[in-house]
């Protein structure tokens, strides 16, 4: 969506969803979003059967950003192996540690 996230706490896309018939709230869609989005959410079919996940993560001001999205990326792939990335932000000399300074810092 184009539309700034603003100071909404809503988190989920079942949250955006009226529980009592299954299809989307379109007055909340409505008033959350632009015209442009609220019209693509609401032509979306709703599937009760998926799995809502994230499909983006913000920063700690709630900005999205590649590096924050790279970053959490990283942290599922490490999970799915049953390791820890959170210890990737250390400037280490191991070598299979991730220098996350200078990737950032990159031009």
């Amino acid at each position: 969506p184009i539309t700034p996230r603003g100071n909404s706490i809503l988190t989920k896309v079942v949250e955006l969803i009226d529980p009592g018939t299954g299809w989307w709230d379109e007055q909340l869609v409505n008033d959350l979003f632009w015209p442009e989005d609220a019209a693509t959410i609401l032509a979306t079919h709703v599937d009760e059967n998926l799995e809502d996940w994230p499909t983006w993560h913000f920063d700690s001001k709630g900005l999205f950003s590649v590096k924050s999205a790279y970053k959490l990326a990283v942290q599922i792939r490490e999970k799915e192996k049953c390791r820890d990335a959170s210890g990737s932000s250390l400037n280490t000399s191991h070598a299979d540690t991730l220098q996350w300074e200078k990737i950032w810092n990159m031009e």
